[in-house]
């Protein structure tokens, strides 16, 4: 069972601007959000030495070459071509070739799987003298190879929902030339602002993989399809959501996995009060976004990933998402101008139930 994004009922019953239809139901099924929510979670073909971010659980189309960067003539790092299943790597800001072995409970960027020899890749060729693989060529090996290597890795804490991404870490053009370096590194990390990673510490299995954020983190919106991704950018940038709270099911729920309705439940009405907290003064419906969350699935439950994120967003009719420019607290422009809130609700209503359906 594969999570839900939610779009909390708030979002159906209030008066907004006409941005195309919202879903009849109030949410988004697992097809749509896996397309909403995870496609476009790559992290962009980064070469010399650089990973090729994959979101874990997706099998992604492959990338043109037309769409990669240039390559850069980067040397191996030193430490690349010893890198072993378990070792984690950093570098320094954009230097990915610098990468060195550190110990997993210090600051890194890319903990490794799994290396893949292209030697002895399936249907190789890519003997001495043969030219390095294409951009697409990388990417379709890091589907086949990286994910079922993590997989296997991490045994009973895979979580097909993690925060963190499965990738591809290679030497580059240069060092597969030059060096004749012909491994590449599947291997976990972080997506963070412009391609970048995000450090963390300790080792991937040891930590809860939840795919949450600190209140006020605003996710990036990829421009070419109005998707999300799960980067984190600055607020004052193009957005698709902004996070307002986050949930532990464990606290409510200690003896297992409940059912999805009670999850939706539960997790509606804390994050509701954690969005108008997150809020205040402002109201949500002035802002016209909508409230917005997931469900856990039993496996990422199984994995020790007991938490979501409570979001707020605007979806349009196309399946695409609005464009976000500042924080929901602040002067927010939603595609570029600021929302106009419903009129106020006659005191008469207020507090009056809506009927059901």
């Amino acid at each position: 069972m594969e999570p839900m994004l939610q779009l909390s009922e708030r979002g159906e019953t209030r008066d907004e601007p006409d941005r195309g239809a919202e879903p009849d139901d109030g949410s988004l099924h697992p097809s749509s959000t896996r397309r909403a929510l995870l496609l476009t979670a790559l992290g962009g073909l980064l070469i010399a030495g650089v990973v090729t971010a994959l979101p874990i659980g997706l099998r992604s189309p492959a990338v043109s070459e037309d769409a990669a960067p240039d390559r850069l003539p980067v040397p191996a790092a030193p430490s690349f071509p010893n890198a072993k299943p378990g070792d984690c790597l950093n570098w320094p800001d954009n230097a990915p070739d610098k990468a060195t072995v550190v110990d997993c409970a210090q600051d890194h960027r890319f903990e490794v799987a799994d290396a893949v020899d292209m030697r002895t890749y399936p249907g190789s060729e890519y003997g001495p003298g043969a030219p390095p693989p294409s951009p697409a060529r990388i990417q379709q090996i890091s589907i086949e190879q990286c994910e079922p290597a993590v997989e296997r890795y991490l045994g009973a804490r895979y979580d097909p929902n993690s925060r963190f991404s499965i990738s591809l870490l290679w030497a580059g053009d240069n060092a597969w030339t030059k060096s004749g370096e012909r491994r590449m590194l599947c291997g976990l990390q972080l997506p963070g602002p412009a391609n970048q990673q995000v450090v963390f510490q300790g080792r991937v299995a040891d930590l809860d993989q939840s795919k949450i954020w600190p209140a006020g983190t605003c996710l990036g919106i990829d421009p070419s399809t109005n998707q999300p991704t799960d980067a984190p950018v600055d607020c004052s940038a193009p957005h698709a959501m902004e996070v307002t709270g986050a949930v532990n099911l464990a606290e409510n729920f200690p003896d297992g996995l409940p059912p999805e309705p009670d999850q939706d439940a539960f997790i509606k009405e804390t994050c509701t009060a954690l969005t108008d907290a997150y809020l205040a003064p402002v109201q949500l419906r002035d802002t016209t976004l909508t409230l917005i969350y997931s469900t856990v699935s039993l496996p990422s439950w199984a994995a020790g990933s007991q938490q979501v994120s409570c979001s707020i967003g605007a979806t349009l009719g196309n399946g695409g998402w609005a464009t976000l420019l500042n924080s929901a607290k602040g002067p927010l422009l939603i595609n570029g101008q600021p929302p106009i809130p419903p009129p106020a609700i006659p005191e008469e209503r207020l507090g009056l139930e809506l009927p059901p359906g």
